[in-house]
């Protein structure tokens, strides 16, 4: 199973801060080539800068996180479903639906929508996919932000973007999956006092998690660890933010990095 990561910003980053060493879109990722996690608005930037303008003539699903701007986009959503060679699936929570609907013209063509129910797997194509709790807030009523646990065959990953700490019963489907790669978010970098640890995570947290995940073998033995959604004005440099996170065996993801799960 293969990851690429379209997008590894927090909402603070945006087309004005491209050039330099390194530019983060906002955050989402491609599984093989036919399941998207989050519509967000930066993809098809994506797809143009890499020349791939094809990249997602097969997604047939797509997944979602949370209904933040930075995660879900109408319109790219409905240019995905229009411009999509199959009937385009939207797994989410309704509150999200809502949001589309109200966004979309009468002419647009809508996804087909699944409602995803939080602890309740459910089979998405070639995948078995695994909502879990977020630790995230200021959603629109109703809706529960959600992380993933994605198994195709006997490998599987968990995608955990948005979120503070882990959720103690999401944590226990973890343990139980024991996923062959983890993907932290990584939002407030090292920035000691900054509020946004109630909601986001950052490195000296992720540590403390790694400890216990090492310690109670709750992942596969070949498991790798990366860290995404970091905030351009809670890190420094790439480099920086990699050797903080090296002592805790975590490698940060940047946009375009593929991995083999």
């Amino acid at each position: 199973m293969e990851l690429l990561f379209l997008g590894t910003g927090a909402a603070d980053w945006s087309p004005k801060h491209k050039g330099g060493s390194l530019y983060r879109r906002l955050s989402s990722a491609l599984v093989g080539d036919d399941l998207l996690i989050d519509p967000g608005p930066c993809i098809y930037d994506f797809a143009e800068d890499y020349g791939k303008p094809d990249l997602y003539k097969n997604v047939k699903n797509v997944i979602l996180t949370h209904s933040h701007s930075d995660h879900f986009n109408a319109q790219t959503l409905i240019r995905l479903t229009k411009e999509s060679s199959f009937e385009l699936h939207f797994w989410a929570q309704p509150a999200a639906y809502e949001k589309l609907k109200a966004a979309a013209s009468d002419s647009d063509v809508l996804p087909v929508f699944h409602p995803l129910t939080p602890m309740a797997g459910v089979i998405i194509g070639d995948y078995e996919v695994l909502p879990c709790y977020a630790n995230h807030g200021d959603l629109p009523a109703g809706e529960i932000p959600l992380n993933f646990i994605v198994k195709q065959g006997d490998r599987s990953f968990f995608y955990g973007s948005d979120s503070g700490w882990l959720m103690y019963e999401t944590y226990k489907k973890i343990k139980k999956a024991k996923p062959n790669a983890m993907i932290f978010e990584c939002t407030t970098g090292y920035a000691p006092g900054d509020e946004r640890v109630f909601g986001h995570t950052n490195i000296a947290m992720i540590g403390i998690m790694m400890e216990s995940i090492v310690a109670q073998k709750a992942t596969a033995d070949d498991c790798k660890y990366y860290a995404t959604h970091m905030a351009r004005t809670l890190h420094t440099t790439h480099e920086d933010t990699a050797a903080r996170l090296a002592p805790f065996g975590v490698t940060p993801a940047y946009d375009g990095l593929k991995i083999q799960v």
